[in-house]
């Protein structure tokens, strides 16, 4: 085997799909930087991104404008500016559609209109997760359990 293998050989554009169900608002920061540093890791070696972010669960609360009637309502979230300026920035980079389940928003009584300009809402993101990962998406979870996995004996 050799020492040095080139990874990226051959490779003209990339595609994942990010599946965002934690609330944890350090988690999220951190997941949305690294998928910004990653799309610009790409850009520099010359490869294309097609990344999109599906947003449910508890996650819907970090691309809504105000808390304010929805089941999120009163919770402190102090990197919200943060987070959505980060959101921002990888939508119009042109690296990633974010995308926000309809029936997580039905849930947490989050109306359309308060949803953030760079995200979309969708019926169901779980069928876009299928039929993304059906088209050679490489699926990448983000939820506080696959972050800190469950050790067995």
């Amino acid at each position: 085997m050799p020492d040095e293998i080139d990874y990226f050989d051959g490779l003209k554009r990339v595609g994942a799909v990010y599946d965002f169900t934690t609330g944890d608002e350090n988690m999220f920061y951190d997941r949305i930087n690294l998928i910004k540093l990653t799309a610009e890791n790409f850009r520099k070696r010359g490869i294309a991104t097609d990344f999109v972010v599906l947003i449910h669960g508890p996650s819907t609360k970090f691309v809504i404008r105000s808390q304010a009637g929805t089941k999120f309502d009163g919770e402190n979230i102090p990197r919200l500016s943060a987070i959505h300026g980060l959101m921002q920035d990888l939508r119009e980079s042109g690296s990633a559609r974010i995308v926000t389940c309809g029936i997580a928003m039905g849930r947490h009584h989050v109306a359309p209109d308060n949803l953030m300009s760079f995200t979309v809402a969708e019926e169901n993101v779980a069928e876009i997760s299928i039929a993304l990962q059906c088209k050679g998406y490489a699926y990448m979870q983000v939820d506080l359990m696959a972050a800190n996995p469950v050790k067995t004996p």
